[in-house]
């Protein structure tokens, strides 16, 4: 029974892996710009590396409503959908499901090696108990 619910364990890890390295699908970039597409929340992101930056930090925020955006035009967009709410909006539910993935996975970890150990412990007690 041990071992089946470590099989299973880390069947589930398995797949939560792939669905992790399957969220971002990347678009087209520049060299500016960079374009992803989030799979689980349908939506499309763009992360702006300012020219001349004295780090390499970059801006990243949702596309909404529109498929592109120029570099003069950031301050402006991001000033619009602020105040609408909506980029807000965005990245709570990116958040949230970021949190339940990693919530998921860790919580599936845990599973395989309480599992590991439960059946290892299984094993050396039978091992120990010739009949």
């Amino acid at each position: 029974m041990n071992n089946k619910k470590l099989i299973f364990s880390v069947f589930t890890l398995c797949i939560l892996i792939i669905l992790g390295f399957l969220r971002w699908d990347n678009l087209e970039s520049s060299a500016d710009l960079h374009y992803k597409y989030d799979r689980w929340a349908g939506q499309k992101w763009v992360e702006f590396y300012p020219p001349l930056a004295a780090s390499s930090n970059s801006m990243e925020f949702p596309l909404i409503y529109i498929d592109e955006i120029h570099p003069n035009d950031i301050n402006k967009y991001l000033g619009k959908q602020a105040l609408s709410g909506e980029l807000v909006n965005k990245w709570i539910e990116r958040t949230k499901l970021t949190d339940g993935y990693v919530g998921l996975l860790l919580l599936n970890i845990l599973m395989v090696i309480y599992s590991f150990f439960k059946s290892q412990r299984t094993y050396n007690h039978k091992d120990s108990n010739p009949r």
